[in-house]
């Protein structure tokens, strides 16, 4: 029969079968993609009936077919059509109305691979679930039987360096503690990660102090501020209230990590930290930190996998500095779960700007003004720290200035045998030249090797060595 209304070329050529029938089922039209999916010619289509293509619907026991009711078909989204053969395939239905009374068009797509992919989603979705539990539970298993060993190996060390007298062997002692340390970190931030990632870790809700608390974060970290010799600075609002009620733990956690993470990237220059209160409503407050550096920087290109699980900028990084990737991952998970954000703003070389809020609560009473922005954080944020930003310049003022200070005092700590002081001076030499040339940097390299075995002729030879070559390129130190 044929449809004048319908441009069979047009239709033809579509990827959806389509079907033309009557209020009776009769089918008056396929396309090529009807005729080709249903394994019909296009005058064997024409003498079917739409019960013989949906024939699950509509066959009865002991009936080959039945009346076509086209509401039995309408709005099924997965309905077996048959073909020629007796096979089927899944298709998703729809009916329209056609342009001439009386008639239908039935469009219909074969739905069988996205049915088989969404299967073998849910299956492998199914095997990642049950891959994570025993995973986490391998993890918690693992990171527990590697506690026991650490922790005695720390009980035994400690012991030793209370007998122990000999200056080389009490460096080797302390050594395998810091060594201990560090193993007990990673344990921790895998075991936390593990939880964190798995939704059973929980924040708790409970009193603390908050200046006592911040105290106790700096006094941490401020052993290896002066042993790198970095300038600190703390500017704490005073309008927070002091008793505080959240998850102190957490808190301080979040606050170590930055903090460490400052400390350990800044070979020069200083570290500093705010915290203030932005506002609060009720009984709840909201506190705003700020951990600022002047270490190596991080380029905007490297900034968006900061915070990603087992990632830092580059594997130069793991090499040099140490550390599982975890630490910035699980802390903005962290502040997250205290209805917080985190932010960075960095540049390559001239250091690095934390920042991030929380949401505590208080029963101390608010201040009149309870929803005013108290701190105008954006000064310190976009403020330029001048006197750092040339330190790791190499040749320019501050940049002289710094290596003079520490390649002054790097002399002193070999000549007394102050080893471990020696070689956190070379670090710090080996960062301040690192925009020097390759001879400058190999000779920093030389020098430091000789320190870490404690040769001291070798190293004052290496230290004489790097000083002319750095008063020959860049003027007398």
């Amino acid at each position: 029969m044929e449809l004048e209304w319908l441009d069979s070329r047009i239709v033809d050529g579509l990827s959806e079968l389509v079907l033309v029938f009557d209020e009776r089922g009769q089918i008056l039209f396929g396309n090529q993609a009807a005729l080709e999916k249903l394994e019909y010619e296009r005058d064997e289509l024409t003498e079917c009936n739409m019960t013989q293509i949906f024939r699950q619907v509509f066959s009865r026991a002991g009936e080959s077919s039945d009346v076509f009711d086209r509401s039995r078909v309408e709005g099924r989204g997965d309905i077996a059509m048959y073909r020629k053969n007796s096979s089927c395939f899944p298709a998703d239905v729809h009916i329209l109305p056609a342009a001439r009374a009386g008639a239908y068009v039935l469009l219909a797509e074969d739905v069988t691979v996205l049915r088989d992919m969404n299967l073998r989603m849910r299956e492998l979705r199914e095997e990642g679930q049950e891959n994570l539990r025993r995973r986490n539970e391998f993890t918690a298993n693992v990171t527990h039987e590697l506690r026991t060993p650490v922790n005695g190996i720390k009980g035994h060390v400690t012991t030793l360096l209370n007998e122990v007298q000999d200056e080389g062997l009490r460096r080797t002692l302390d050594i395998i503690l810091y060594c201990c340390d560090n193993m007990s970190a990673i344990i921790n931030n895998i075991l936390d990660f593990s939880k964190l990632e798995t939704g059973k870790f929980t924040i708790e809700e409970k009193e603390f102090d908050f200046y006592k608390m911040m105290d106790r974060v700096i006094a941490t970290h401020t052993a290896e501020i002066h042993k790198k010799e970095l300038r600190l600075s703390v500017d704490i609002d005073e309008r927070i209230p002091r008793l505080l009620i959240g998850d102190e733990l957490r808190l301080v956690q979040i606050l170590n990590n930055l903090l460490s993470n400052a400390v350990k990237f800044t070979m020069a220059g200083s570290v500093s930290v705010v915290a203030g209160k932005t506002m609060q409503a009720g009984d709840e407050v909201e506190l705003f930190f700020m951990v600022k550096d002047s270490g190596i920087g991080i380029s905007p290109q490297e900034q968006d996998k900061l915070f990603q699980s087992f990632s830092q900028v580059d594997a130069s990084i793991t090499r040099r500095f140490g550390g599982t990737g975890l630490g910035l991952a699980i802390t903005k998970q962290l502040v997250e779960l205290m209805h917080g954000d985190v932010h960075l703003e960095s540049e390559k070389g001239k250091g690095s700007t934390f920042s991030f809020s929380v949401k505590l609560r208080t029963d101390q009473q608010a201040d009149e003004n309870q929803n005013e922005v108290y701190v105008d954080w954006s000064e310190y944020t976009n403020k330029e720290n001048t006197e750092d930003a040339g330190i790791l310049q190499f040749g320019e003022q501050e940049n002289r200035a710094e290596l003079k200070k520490r390649m002054d005092k790097l002399v002193l700590s070999i000549e007394m045998g102050a080893w471990d002081k020696a070689e956190m001076l070379a670090s710090t030499v080996k960062a301040l030249v690192e925009k020097g040339d390759d001879d400058i940097k190999k000779q920093v390299l030389r020098m430091e090797m000789a320190i870490r075995k404690c040769n001291h002729d070798k190293s004052m030879a290496m230290y004489e060595n790097l000083k002319a070559a750095l008063s020959e390129r860049i003027g007398e130190l």
